[in-house]
């Protein structure tokens, strides 16, 4: 059966200092809007009861071992999720200082950002270096969670006060929040839904906040861009097929468009358009990751760029401008 791919999805990073509570926040996300699958929820917390350690939201995050260990997030995980209005991508970005390049690393595929500040603990010094990151990164849809206001007693005057004090920071990097909310991931206060202990707050939550930013329109009436991944070949489960794959910087592309793919200037044509767990799409457009299969079989190299030749081509050139994040023990 033919099928399209979802037509608006965004990808939304969650960056913040160490134990600020980002995990906490996108697990209790999750929790609140039903979005875990089933089960999942009750096996996390039987674990916990077995091991003898209190649980933690965050636990439905950071799958790896030794972050349940330490209660810190060391690799920026992957969470899909989905609103009435749009899926999207959660990138919950490490806080501790040392993964400092884990977290550019997310952040750089982000639309918008969720920075998350404890209201007991205040402003911290990676609370301003995500910040000036997120502005480096161009990252200009900001929503500034302050989080635990429950170990405050939900004063409003501690969450002015941080909030102040965050504002005037963001103002000397250009960084305007579309909104400041006052939250507690532990107790669900302001994530998904309004919380009686705070009458004072009557902006959005965070979950309408999210669906508050705006989407970027894809860059669909530009001409074909489609960087080759990989090529990926399963022939240890029968499939003779050569999947060819990527993601669209810009165009579209459809069951039977012609190819070209530079520098090699290899043709082609497109004889299926596929993605993980679905087969023939009737069309893929600038921003979403696909493969496909070919008519002609010829051999692309990872880092070609695949066009149509009806289509202005690629411009080569020796020099390029770019943001280089170079987090070293010595300088550049």
């Amino acid at each position: 059966m033919t099928q399209t791919l979802p037509q608006e999805s965004m990808n939304i990073v969650f960056v913040g200092h160490v134990d600020h509570g980002k995990s906490t926040i996108v697990g209790r996300l999750l929790a609140d809007t039903n979005s875990l699958p089933k089960g999942k929820l009750e096996a996390l917390q039987a674990d916990c009861a077995r091991r003898g350690v209190p649980f933690e939201y965050a636990y439905l995050i950071d799958a790896l071992k030794d972050e349940r260990t330490q209660n810190i997030t060391i690799d920026t995980a992957r969470i899909f999720f989905k609103s009435k209005l749009r899926e999207y991508l959660i990138l919950d970005a490490p806080g501790h200082i040392e993964f400092i390049k884990n977290m550019v690393t997310g952040a750089s595929h982000a639309e918008a950002a969720v920075l998350v500040i404890d209201a007991h603990e205040g402003v911290q010094e990676n609370s301003r270096r995500h910040g000036y990151l997120l502005g480096m990164l161009g990252i200009n849809q900001v929503v500034v969670a302050i989080n635990k206001m429950d170990l405050v007693g939900y004063d409003q005057g501690v969450f002015e006060a941080v909030k102040k004090e965050y504002s005037a920071f963001l103002q000397t990097i250009g960084i305007t929040p579309a909104a400041y909310i006052p939250l507690s991931g532990r107790e669900g206060d302001g994530v998904a839904s309004h919380s009686p202990a705070m009458p004072w707050y009557t902006g959005k939550t965070l979950l309408e906040a999210l669906d508050a930013f705006e989407k970027h329109k894809p860059l669909v009436d530009r001409p074909l861009r489609m960087p080759v991944q990989d090529v990926y070949k399963f022939s240890e489960d029968g499939d003779q097929r050569r999947i060819v794959a990527g993601t669209l910087s810009s165009g579209t592309m459809r069951p039977g468009d012609a190819l070209v793919a530079y520098p090699s200037g290899k043709r082609t044509h497109v004889a299926e358009l596929v993605t993980f767990n679905q087969s023939s799409l009737s069309q893929a457009e600038a921003g979403e990751a696909i493969g496909f299969t070919m008519q002609e079989q010829v051999y692309l190299r990872r880092g070609e760029v695949i066009c149509h030749p009806d289509e202005p081509a690629p411009e080569v050139s020796t020099r390029l401008r770019t943001s280089l994040f170079w987090i070293g023990e010595q300088p550049l």
